[in-house]
């Protein structure tokens, strides 16, 4: 707040609409810090945070300058330091998305190719690679990386134009004030508006912060229910010799880490609700965004940091089990019905037909009348086509597509992106 008040008073010298005063003393509590114990004192006789911040800082400069608040309103100093602070921020998202692209892309380079039973409805599909399952999650984090450099120059915004949004007090310098005061901070300057800040910006902030609590829920949910017994693909790194999985089982692992960043990620975007609730405002402002983004705001931003440090723990530490992948894989022969209905339109079958051929198959299989290659060898399907051949179409291990050159795809546009300036 202190920084966002020398800098408005620096842009007002410069522009002439107060005499150049020496900012020296209001330059030194930079260092030794704003008296927050008398600050607070002051509110409570008050009842007003920016005047209680003002006059603490007049004591603390001993009344050297004249001219501090000229001209200005409090959103001009909360909404700017709110921008600077967000600003802070954005670096420290920036390098948690990256170490969280990192953790994948290691995961994603061991396990492109790695086969594993694809899952639709819950229901076993066509096999994919554990690094595409990766992949995925890896391309929605580039995607957020995209994002995050997209909006900062829409929610890096500040103001300096008083308490309507006119600059009446700054005469015809008032914008160009505006505009050098929130440039010497890094800040772009709000244009139309009226005391506040527009509230569309935190809006798109926040929104992008839950969009991220997404990614690490979907993520979560997914190691959840391949960590369970019946599925045992992937487990979070459990410490046998002293981590308790439960107090009345012993013999519990669970995956509390995951499900907590399941369950802070709800709350995450849970704060997009209310933020978007305070952007409507009486006229040019009134107090009902005040109390609401006093937890919005920083929450939204120290749970997204604590979300993603955590997942990213979660996946370098990752347990994968290739062994039970494979035999998940192979345990579930109808895993390839895709790849047998495609060999035969591939041989001249009506791709219908194809597709009512194997579905009889399947239906045999499950009411367990023979093994899937004795019931193909007595379909349809085994006049067109030789006992090789149809061992090779049953074997999932040969129909993962395109899935290791897609995770190279996603790979390398990650290491683009971190070419770019963020």
């Amino acid at each position: 707040m202190l920084k966002v008040e020398i800098a408005i008073s620096e842009a007002q010298m410069k522009n002439k609409v107060i005499p150049e005063c020496d900012l020296k003393e209001l330059k030194e509590i930079l260092k030794v810090g704003v008296d927050i114990k008398r600050m607070s004192e002051i509110e409570k006789e008050t009842k007003h945070d920016i005047m209680a911040f003002i006059r603490t800082i007049e004591v603390q400069s001993h009344d050297s300058f004249k001219f501090l608040h000229f001209g200005i309103t409090s959103n001009d100093i909360i909404d700017s330091a709110t921008a600077l602070q967000i600003k802070d921020y954005c670096a420290y998202l920036a390098e948690d998305i990256k170490a969280m692209q990192a953790s994948l892309i290691e995961k994603i380079e061991k396990h492109k190719g790695t086969a594993m039973l694809g899952r639709t409805h819950g229901q076993h599909a066509s096999p994919i690679t554990f690094g595409l399952k990766l992949s995925t999650y890896l391309e929605e984090f580039n995607r957020h990386w995209e994002r995050l450099k997209d909006i900062k120059n829409r929610i890096l915004t500040g103001k300096a134009l008083g308490p309507v949004g006119t600059g009446a007090s700054m005469g015809s310098a008032a914008l160009k004030v505006s505009e050098d005061a929130m440039k010497s901070l890094g800040l772009n300057s709000e244009i139309a508006t009226g005391q506040l800040v527009a509230r569309d910006r935190y809006i798109e902030f926040l929104q992008l912060l839950g969009n991220i609590a997404t990614t690490c829920e979907k993520i979560g949910t997914e190691i959840r229910n391949l960590q369970r017994p019946e599925i045992f693909e992937v487990m979070e790194y459990f410490e046998s010799l002293n981590q308790v999985g439960s107090s009345s089982m012993p013999s519990k692992r669970n995956p509390i880490e995951s499900e907590n960043v399941c369950s802070l990620s709800r709350m995450i975007r849970s704060f997009t609700v209310p933020e978007t609730e305070a952007a409507v405002t009486w006229h040019e402002r009134d107090l009902t965004n005040s109390a609401i983004e006093r937890f919005t705001i920083p929450y939204s931003c120290i749970l997204t940091d604590y979300v993603l440090t955590k997942l990213t723990k979660i996946i370098s530490n990752l347990v994968v089990n290739e062994i039970n992948m494979k035999r998940n894989l192979l345990g579930s022969p109808l895993c390839i019905s895709e790849n047998l209905t495609s060999q035969l339109t591939i041989k001249g079958i009506d791709r219908t037909k194809a597709h009512e051929i194997i579905r009889k198959v399947s239906m045999e299989f499950y009411e367990g009348r023979n093994d899937l290659y004795t019931i193909l060898r007595k379909s349809e399907f085994g006049k067109l086509f030789t006992e090789a051949k149809i061992t090779e179409f049953i074997d999932p291990l040969n129909f993962i597509g395109s899935s290791s050159e897609i995770c190279d795809i996603a790979i390398e546009n990650t290491h683009k992106l971190w070419g770019e300036k963020l």
